[in-house]
C-alpha cells in the first residue's frame, strides 16, 4: 500500500484528478459554445472538443519522473502503477464527457459531439503520452496543441490534412476513430512500459 501512496504523490496523481474533474464540469457549462476557425475552411467547433485537448495535456503532466529510480531498478510494479495511474485519470474524464457534453444546435459544427469529444480525448492522450516518453512530461503539451491548433486553422483541406483532420471530423467518421484508438494504444503502451523520457533513453543507448 505504501508503494501505492508514494506513487500516486510522487506523480501528483490528486491534482491531476482535481484538475480532470474540474474540465468535466466545466465542459459541461460551456460545452455547447462554439467557436468559428479556419482559414482554408471556416469552421465552427464546440468548445466541447476543445476540452478534451486540455484533459490530455493534464494527464501528460501529470507524469513527472520523481519515480524513475524505480524504474532503473527493475521494479514490475512502476507500469502497473502507472497504468492504474492513467486509467484513474481518464475514466472520469470519458465519463464525463460522453455523459455531460451538450449537444451542439448549429448545422456548422459538422455533427461533433460527445463521441467526437471522447474520441479525441483517447487520440489526444495517446500524442501526450508519445511525447512524454521522448520529450519529457515538461513539453508533452506541444505536439498536441500543435495537432489541435492545425485542425482548428487549417481545416482538412491541403497536403497531409490526414495528420491532423481526425480531430475535427465528424464524430460518425470511422477512419478518425481508428486513427485515434491507434494513437491510444500505442501511446500509452509506450508509456506505461518506458516511462517519462523512456523511448528516447532507450534509442540513444543503441
Amino acid at each position: 500500500m505504501r508503494f501505492w501512496l508514494l506513487f500516486a504523490r510522487a506523480y501528483r496523481g490528486a491534482p491531476s484528478l482535481a484538475a480532470i474533474l474540474l474540465l468535466t464540469v466545466l465542459n459541461a457549462v460551456v460545452g455547447a459554445h462554439e467557436v468559428r476557425a479556419g482559414i482554408s475552411e471556416p469552421v465552427t467547433i464546440p468548445y466541447a472538443l476543445l476540452i478534451p485537448a486540455v484533459m490530455a495535456c493534464v494527464v501528460g503532466l501529470s507524469c513527472y519522473a520523481d519515480v524513475s529510480h524505480m524504474d532503473r531498478a527493475g521494479t514490475r510494479r512502476v507500469p502497473l502503477a502507472r497504468l492504474l495511474l492513467l486509467l484513474a485519470l481518464l475514466a472520469p474524464a470519458a465519463v464525463g464527457l460522453l455523459l455531460l457534453t451538450p449537444g451542439s444546435q448549429s448545422p456548422e459544427a459538422l455533427g461533433q459531439g460527445e463521441w467526437a469529444a471522447f474520441r479525441n480525448l483517447l487520440g489526444l492522450t495517446g500524442v501526450v503520452a508519445l511525447s512524454v516518453t521522448v520529450f519529457g512530461q515538461e513539453a508533452s503539451w506541444v505536439p498536441a496543441t500543435v495537432l489541435t491548433g492545425a485542425a482548428l486553422f487549417l481545416g482538412r483541406q491541403g497536403t497531409g490534412a490526414g495528420a491532423w483532420a481526425w480531430i475535427s471530423a465528424p464524430q460518425n467518421d470511422a477512419d478518425a476513430f481508428c486513427v485515434a484508438a491507434v494513437l491510444f494504444v500505442c501511446g500509452t503502451s509506450l508509456l506505461v512500459f518506458h516511462g517519462e523520457r523512456g523511448l528516447a533513453r532507450r534509442v540513444l543507448r543503441y
